[in-house]
């Protein structure tokens, strides 16, 4: 779903300016950060234009989708390299935006879901260490479970109906969602959805089903 691959960049990326400085003191590898950023610019750029396309009413075919394949495959494979080598790239490391970036450039690596149970390993020790964020932990962690047939923890993946109208994934123990979610610093889950919907241009026609 291309439109919401470039959704979950801008809902969660933010800014993603170089840092020079992490919670810590002065980022260790700079470069390394620089070099994330770079990935990030080209997966959210070849989204953009898939979804621009989209909004405009312009025909997207398998050439665009595999040129936005050709990009998350590259990105897949340098972060594999960079998780072999660093373990989770976190806030010291790389700063937070490097941390983040890393984290949007493995929640695009769905063809390895492996990989991503690594990463997500990684980033569970790096968030129990204080070195990156709870959030981007929620997210990668619903969407290994929800790649592997299992209920999700935070209700981060969505499913949308034939309105374009979004709702959380079946998630464990829904009474708890929020919960949950706050542990990890999320919103509420329907504040999530709504914020979605906005985002979407879809706010008014899916209200009534918040």
């Amino acid at each position: 779903m291309p439109r919401i691959y470039h959704l979950l960049g801008a809902l969660t990326l933010g800014c993603t300016r170089a840092q020079t400085t992490s919670s810590t003191g002065p980022v260790q590898m700079p470069e390394l950060r620089a070099e994330i950023e770079r990935m990030v610019v080209v997966d959210q750029a070849v989204q953009s234009q898939i979804g621009e396309r989209q909004a405009a009413g312009q025909a997207v075919g398998p050439a665009d989708f595999a040129r936005r394949d050709s990009v998350f495959s590259a990105n897949t494979e340098r972060m594999r390299v960079i998780l072999a080598k660093y373990g989770w790239p976190g806030r010291r490391l790389v700063g937070e935006a490097g941390s983040h970036g890393a984290w949007l450039l493995l929640q695009h690596a769905d063809q390895d879901t492996a990989l991503q149970r690594n990463a997500l390993a990684l980033l569970t020790r790096a968030v129990s260490a204080g070195d990156a964020s709870g959030r981007d932990l929620a997210y990668l962690a619903d969407r290994v479970r929800i790649a592997e047939g299992r209920l999700q923890l935070y209700g981060t993946q969505l499913d949308y109906d034939s309105r374009g109208c979004a709702s959380p994934k079946p998630s464990e123990n829904p009474a708890q969602l929020d919960a949950r979610r706050a542990a990890m610093g999320l919103e509420p889950v329907a504040a999530y959805i709504e914020r979605v919907m906005e985002t979407l241009g879809r706010a008014e026609q899916c209200r009534a089903k918040l």
